[in-house]
């Protein structure tokens, strides 16, 4: 049984009330009388000694005092367990990574808050989720305890992200009339949507982690950057973890408040990865910084171009990144001049020039205008100074990045796979088209040039299906290229060089790094396409300073009470027994005080 309206109980002061009343004596009458016998027919009782000895008991007394009692009952409006109730709970935990620091708050505050907010129902159906909708539920079920079990083994790792939709989700798994509950460590969002109700369990706590990590232009030294989240100076510890298993030797590294560092060190000859640790505290996601040393992927360049554009295929092969020249005939690149002649375009990736023999042609007239596109975006182009040559055949399909009046300056082409019977299938081939001389313009003079040259070489190495080793951020989207129509495999390093199967990803399935610092790989089916180490640098989620707690469930809804209890059904009963002591104590009260008047006449 619960009391729906405990206000009520404060009729029980018309008790005492009614208690004062009866101790209240009415003033007795004073008559004149010749004898003395007739003093004993009005002889009363001593009034001395105790004060409640004056309260007379009577039928009105106890009649009232009934009435108090039953108007107490009807007011606080006794509701009873229905043995078939069930009290829909849905819980959304923030799992950003922030609340890793706060799990046995979180479990302590549970274990206080679930029997309450179960109330009066014989049961209570109950359901986890976490603020990222994507994510499977946690638990689903009627045992608290065992939901209790789940938050043991819960690691949030993601960044902040808003919570809206996740209550939407949890708010249609429960009644109207269902507790909707958002967990967090912060204050951020104090008004919340789908009448939910916040319980914030952090504190604010002091940290200092890694923040960012980069490299020298060789590849052979690492720079960690560490930041102190905190409005005090702090020290803290650091060391190297080798692959060979041993650690140099541990330093102290002090920051001022919000300090920022930077740690530097070598790869060990013949090592290509390594881990740098801080001493550990509350917030342990950013204490380890895994690094391998990167290696990204090349194009093997080939050059067919004639020997005036030799200063060209020089610095294009000196100064943009990972690029390497080779003669081989199955190049991913080709440097290529067009001729007349042979108008032939190559079977690989190409960027292509015009080899203009006539050097008496005038410039090229007219406005420049450049297309919207990603390789021309922002850049400007109004310098540019070309002769006129023989044009190169642009056809309807082609992409024109750049005009000049009439004539495409820069042309983009794409061509769709080749299959032969009996060949290998040929890709889709992309061509990056000058149509003009390059040596006869001041093109390579312009930063436009070399930024549009370093996009597209950027671009085939993305598009490149070859192994590669880097850096990541943990949940980082990682646009591996891959083989069409295979799925991937990434697994983690174990003990004694095992490997442990994270998951296997669809061929058109995003890829990510894990959630958690560490190494990790990443195979279509024999290959290696990826070796990787990923890190925490959310600088956001790294602050606890602004973590605080507040609970704000209040009791059940109205609404709620009425699903998962029944009325009092004797509630008829009560206002007619309620109206009818209150009709008797009248009439008794009416008797007595005709009695007494009688008394006082005859006397």
């Amino acid at each position: 049984m619960i009391l729906t309206n405990p206000l009520g109980l404060l009729a029980l002061l018309g008790i005492p009330a009614v208690l004062l009343i009866h101790f209240l004596q009415r003033q007795a009458q004073v008559i004149p009388v010749s004898t003395l016998f007739l003093l004993e027919q009005t002889q009363r009782e001593s009034t001395s000694g105790r004060r409640f000895d004056r309260l007379t008991n009577s039928v009105p007394l106890w009649l009232q005092l009934l009435m108090v009692l039953l108007l107490t009952w009807l007011l606080v409006e006794p509701r009873y367990r229905n043995t078939t109730s069930t009290q829909q709970l849905a819980i959304v935990l923030d799992s950003s990574a922030s609340m890793s620091v706060f799990r046995e708050e979180l479990k302590t505050t549970l274990e206080k808050e679930l029997p309450r907010l179960q109330g009066p129902a014989a049961k209570v159906q109950l359901y986890l989720l976490t603020s990222d909708p994507n994510e499977p539920l946690l638990y689903s079920g009627d045992d608290p305890k065992e939901a209790l079990t789940v938050l043991e083994n819960w690691s949030p790792t993601a960044g902040a992200m808003d919570p809206n939709g996740a209550l939407r989700l949890a708010r249609s798994r429960i009644r109207r009339e269902g507790l909707l509950i958002y967990v967090t460590d912060n204050l951020e969002r104090t008004e919340l949507p789908f009448d939910a109700q916040l319980l914030a369990v952090g504190k604010a706590t002091d940290n200092m982690g890694f923040t960012g990590l980069s490299f020298s232009e060789d590849g052979k030294s690492w720079q960690a950057t560490v930041r102190n989240y905190s409005h005090d100076e702090k020290s803290r510890t650091w060391q190297v973890l080798f692959p060979d298993g041993s650690l140099s030797e541990e330093r102290e590294l002090t920051l001022g408040a919000d300090g920022i560092t930077t740690l530097t060190g070598n790869f060990p000859a013949g090592a290509d990865y390594l881990t740098v640790k801080l001493a550990d505290d509350a917030f342990a996601l950013d204490n380890e910084l895994p690094v391998v040393k990167p290696k990204p992927k090349t194009l093997v360049t080939l050059s067919q171009l004639p020997s005036k554009f030799g200063d060209f295929q020089k610095r294009f092969l000196a100064f943009f990144p990972n690029l390497e020249s080779s003669a081989t005939a199955d190049p991913d690149l080709t440097l290529s001049a067009y001729d007349p002649l042979l108008p032939i375009v190559p079977e690989t990736h190409s960027i292509i020039t015009i080899n203009e023999t006539a050097r008496s042609r005038k410039f090229l007239s007219g406005g420049i205008v450049a297309e919207p596109h990603p390789l021309t975006q922002g850049l400007n182009w109004q310098a540019l100074q070309s002769r006129e040559t023989i044009p190169f055949p642009v056809t309807a399909s082609d992409e024109v990045l750049l005009w000049q009046g009439q004539r495409p300056l820069i042309v983009l082409r794409e061509t769709l796979p080749v299959v032969e019977e009996g060949k290998p299938t040929r890709g889709a081939k992309s061509h990056l088209i000058f149509n003009f001389d390059l040596s006869l313009s001041n093109a390579l003079k312009l930063p436009s040039t070399v930024i549009l040259l370093h996009r597209f070489t950027t671009g085939l190495r993305e598009q490149k299906v070859a192994f590669e080793s880097l850096n990541t951020e943990t949940n980082q989207e990682i646009p591996l290229a891959r083989k069409p129509g295979q799925s991937l495999t990434v697994a983690v390093p174990g003990e004694d060089d095992t490997k442990v199967i994270v998951a296997e990803k669809a061929a058109n399935e995003v890829l990510r790094a894990p959630s958690e610092p560490g190494y990790f790989e990443v195979k279509q089916g024999e290959t290696l396409l990826l070796k990787s180490a990923s890190h925490f640098a959310d600088t956001r989620e790294a602050d606890l300073r602004s973590a605080d707690s507040q609970n704000e469930l209040t009791r059940l809804t109205a609404s709620a009470v009425d699903q998962i209890t029944d009325e009092d059904k004797w509630w008829p009963l009560w206002v007619v027994a309620t109206l009818a002591a209150l009709l008797a104590a009248w009439h008794f009260t009416k008797v007595k005080v005709q009695e007494e008047e009688v008394v006082a006449e005859t006397a």
